[in-house]
């Protein structure tokens, strides 16, 4: 009865916010009340997800021990900086009533919260693995990290690197939110990668969190930096899911059990997991595709980028077959019941039946 007194509350939580955040995507795509009211909601809503997300992660800290509470306080300390910097935007726009400036004070709020988040995922304790799963970690992490970045310089970073005064402290500010967004990124889908099942409840939010707020980040860059921004643009609403995204993680992982080393050494990898990767690199190789025959010349960046991303996969297909001729080599050959193309897929030996 207490698990399914959790999963409605949690269900209920997620129905709430699905509401709040339709509601300002309404109130703020469609500038009701006028633009100084579109303000005022998109302003304080923000601000109040973030703090709601910092409570949330302060709450759920001290439910857990150990690397667990650190990864949440840390997590409840980069969503204060960004309160913070929330904060101090409303300032601009709702007391000084100016447009806020790049760089501006927000800037420090925003820019710490980056590096405490990538703290927070470094210490969790799906971050603790075996020797195996780290090189397959590391490959995969390397992989997801070069599709998203060759995304990244495609869309965002290539033109804000060519129009923008890198020499600058704005520049540099610019560039940095999507660099710190493909890190967060990356770091986030290791762990959910890493867990079992009954442990990713709460990364999966944090997950999509992220993913909203590196999108948001990515647009509000290149329309400060080519077109232009104001507050009250409908990207805004990006950033309200991304902290109600981690006060959900936080609210589901209040009574998530934590999972003990062992389970995270030796569990297999996921069919999820696996496939994964390939999913992001045909996203990247298929925009890539596209970008040629609308008749865009890549760049020497977008050719280093596409050729690194080749390789990584080779590596990663080269790993799992090693692995699997090593984990081949445990089980005695030819038994009845005995799956090679099971361990190739990245079972663990104790996963794939010998025979009996």
């Amino acid at each position: 009865m207490d698990g399914d007194a959790t999963t409605f509350r949690v269900r209920f939580a997620v129905a709430l916010v699905i509401v709040v955040i339709g509601a300002c995507t309404l109130l703020i795509g469609l500038h009701v009340g006028g633009s100084r009211v579109t303000v005022y909601v998109d302003d304080i809503t923000t601000a109040l997800a973030a703090l709601s997300a910092a409570v949330m992660c302060a709450r759920t800290m001290r439910h857990h021990r150990g690397r667990l509470r650190l990864f949440w306080l840390l997590l409840a300390a980069a969503c204060s900086a960004w309160t913070l910097a929330e904060t101090l935007w409303a300032v601009y726009d709702l007391v000084l009533n100016e447009a806020v400036p790049v760089p501006s004070w927000a800037d420090i709020g925003y820019l710490t919260a980056i590096p405490l988040t990538v703290a927070a995922l470094l210490v969790h304790p799906a971050m603790r693995q075996s020797a195996v799963q780290r090189a397959r970690a590391t490959i995969d992490g390397l992989v997801v990290a070069t599709a998203i970045s060759f995304l990244s310089w495609t869309f965002v970073l290539g033109p804000l690197w060519r129009h923008t005064d890198l020499t600058t402290l704005g520049g540099v500010v610019a560039v940095a939110y999507p660099f710190g967004d493909v890190i967060m990124l990356v770091l986030v889908v290791l762990i959910v990668r890493a867990l079992q099942p009954p442990g990713r409840g709460a990364l999966w939010f944090v997950l999509l969190a992220i993913a909203a707020m590196a999108i948001s980040d990515s647009t509000y860059t290149y329309l400060s930096e080519i077109k232009g921004y104001t507050t009250g643009d409908l990207i805004d609403v990006g950033w309200i899911v991304a902290y109600l995204g981690l006060a959900l993680g936080a609210y589901a992982g209040t009574t998530a059990k934590p999972v003990a080393r062992r389970r995270l050494q030796d569990r297999a990898p996921s069919l999820l997991s696996l496939v994964v990767p390939y999913v992001v690199v045909l996203v990247a190789l298929a925009t890539t595709a596209i970008e040629i025959e609308l008749g865009r010349h890549l760049d020497g960046v977008d050719w280093y980028l596409a050729l690194g991303l080749v390789l990584l996969v080779l590596a990663r297909q080269g790993l799992l077959v090693v692995d699997g001729i090593r984990l081949a080599k445990l089980e005695p050959a030819g038994g009845e019941g005995f799956r090679p193309y099971a361990v190739l897929a990245g079972a663990a030996p104790h996963d794939v039946p010998g025979p009996p």
